[in-house]
């Protein structure tokens, strides 16, 4: 396992030459990083661009997952090549030198005609294309990184999709709308039903903010698009069955996870439970348990697991307000995590909001999630998984507020492992027929009375408690020494070892986000962080095979 642990990390982390250990194509899918900070500073929230390369750089090609921070940190990259502000009328040869490479003879050495001598017409030639950063290959016609970044706004981003309606994922969407007024179309908020209406309800009520939307008699800059949990069983065929298109090149599929729970009792009004909407893509599936209400006293994950498999079943019980679910007279807040795939080469990456374990969810539900990926990770589909770590080991359960800590990742990258091992077992290879996920989650089903769950499940109960034997080292350590630079690593390039690929998750890459800053003396909690990761994979019986990679604002990555 390699530890990325240095501050300022070459801006395209991972492009080199295919889309990561494993794959044997070239890059298909690219992540911008805006943000990647869990607070309490408000600079570099939450927030993400994807985009398929196949698109290249298309109008309306960018997606944008969550909007914590969005127009400020895109300026920022940009600075790198621009002004911040420029005349535009005196600053044609300040641009151009971020456009183009180099003199013409060095075009002419490398075969390619000679660009015209005078600034102007060179820059009207290269036809305004970048060719440096994470924004290389898009075009960007002005002088000033400003304004350049609006032009990144207005003509290539089309899509927010969101996670969850806090606000450290949605405040730079909600600000950055006063400048969708110049555009052609609206843009489209993608989400779960439930993250929408909050949306609609909290966010676009005219009171916290002027209803921007197309709802309701607003102003029309925003139409919201409902996505279906799980995948809509009408779109798509075969691995991409269910992934809805949300911007060209790129589908989507959308699990709800559960991020902690709300601070007082849900209200008295009723409708489905959250589990309960997802559709199957098969669009049988078999029926749950008769009798099973959505969580049983003392068997959460009882009836989670009993209740998922079928649409059919109405879950009748308390619910919270929108962006939340009730379970035993609690309202769980719902967060999600993306499948983003790439149409042209089936490439995928998973991409978690804020999240809890499994292990301490009154709603378990990170186990749906990681069976699905687990397929994917047999498949070689699976590039990459973007999940929250906001606290280092320090911080006890019981104050992790819905989010995860290293051991806890450990523990649910364990889940992950343990599907992907028992995918290789021979009784499993002898099944020549895929499953769905809601087929796969069937064996985890309990009987009527709660008591009795299968081998596998009870496999999985261990893996996640080993969470609760790692000691919770004392925050003033020092964190372990990283390893030397010039140190051999399996995902240094080239085909990973024999050993190494018998590794369940070899080949994956884990982007740690959402990580909170203290704001004190010391290391930052990014070190500590990692330093911890990887002393519980050490203490693990077999490791992971991942890598574990800090995301940082700025930096540009590849599947």
């Amino acid at each position: 396992m390699r530890l990325s642990m240095k501050e300022g990390d070459a801006t395209d982390h991972g492009h080199d030459g295919n889309g990561g250990p494993g794959w044997q194509g070239k890059p298909a899918l690219q992540v911008i990083c805006l943000g990647a900070s869990g607070g309490p500073s408000e600079e570099g929230v939450t927030g993400f661009l994807v985009r398929s390369v196949e698109s290249a750089w298309a109008r309306g090609s960018l997606l944008a997952v969550d909007a914590g921070s969005h127009l400020g940190p895109i300026t920022r990259i940009l600075e790198r090549d621009f002004p911040l502000v420029a005349d535009a009328a005196r600053s044609d040869t300040r641009r151009l030198d971020s456009l183009s490479p180099g003199p013409s003879s060095a075009d002419e050495s490398k075969g390619r005609p000679a660009l015209p001598d005078d600034p102007r017409a060179r820059a009207r030639a290269l036809s305004a294309v970048h060719t440096r950063g994470p924004f290389a290959g898009a075009k960007l016609p002005n002088a000033s990184a400003r304004a350049n970044a609006l032009h990144i706004l207005r003509s290539y981003i089309s899509t927010y999709l969101i996670t969850h309606p806090h606000l450290d994922h949605v405040s730079g969407f909600a600000i950055n709308t006063a400048a969708f007024h110049a555009t052609s179309r609206p843009k489209t908020l993608a989400a779960l039903p439930s993250t929408v209406d909050a949306i609609k309800r909290h966010i676009f009520n005219d009171v916290i903010w002027p209803n921007l939307s197309d709802e309701d008699g607003g102003v029309g800059f925003v139409t919201f698009q409902r996505l279906k949990e799980g995948g809509d069983v009408m779109m798509g065929e075969g691995e991409g069955r269910g992934y809805l298109d949300v911007v060209d090149g790129l589908g989507v599929r959308a699990f709800k996870v559960s991020h902690g729970v709300c601070t007082k009792s849900p209200p008295s009004h009723h409708h489905r439970g959250s589990i309960g909407e997802m559709q199957p893509l098969n669009g049988d599936g078999p029926a749950p348990p008769p009798g099973r209400s959505f969580s049983s006293p003392g068997t959460p994950r009882a009836s989670i697991y009993g209740q998922q498999q079928s649409p059919r079943v109405s879950m009748q019980g308390p619910q919270a307000s929108p962006g939340m679910s009730a379970v035993e007279g609690s309202c769980v807040v719902d967060s999600t995590a993306f499948f983003l795939r790439d149409t042209e080469t089936s490439r995928e990456i998973l991409m978690f909001g804020d999240v809890e374990a499994d292990s301490l969810s009154l709603a378990p539900r990170n186990r749906i999630v990681w069976q699905e990926a687990a397929r994917k990770v047999m498949l070689n589909s699976l590039g990459g998984i973007f999940i929250e770590c906001s606290y280092d080991d320090s911080q006890a359960d019981a104050i992790l507020f819905g989010h995860l800590c290293p051991r806890h990742v450990v523990a649910e990258l364990q889940t992950l492992a343990s599907f992907v091992t028992e995918l290789r077992t021979p009784e499993q290879g002898g099944n020549k027929r895929k499953r769905s996920t809601y087929e796969s989650v069937a064996q985890y089903a309990v009987n009527d009375h709660g008591t009795k769950r299968s081998r596998s499940w009870a496999r999985g109960s261990r893996l996640l408690a080993d969470s609760r034997r790692y000691s919770v080292p004392d925050p003033r350590s020092n964190p372990a020494t990283p390893e030397p630079e010039d140190a051999p690593s399996p995902f240094s390039g080239g085909s990973p070892s024999t050993a190494l690929r018998d590794l369940p998750l070899a080949g994956i890459r884990v982007y740690i986000i959402h990580i909170k800053d203290p704001m004190k003396d010391g290391p930052p909690a990014s070190d500590r962080i990692l330093a911890q990761l990887r002393d519980h994979e050490a203490a693990l019986n077999q490791p992971l095979g991942c890598e574990f990679v800090i995301a940082r604002s700025g930096e540009s990555y590849w599947f």
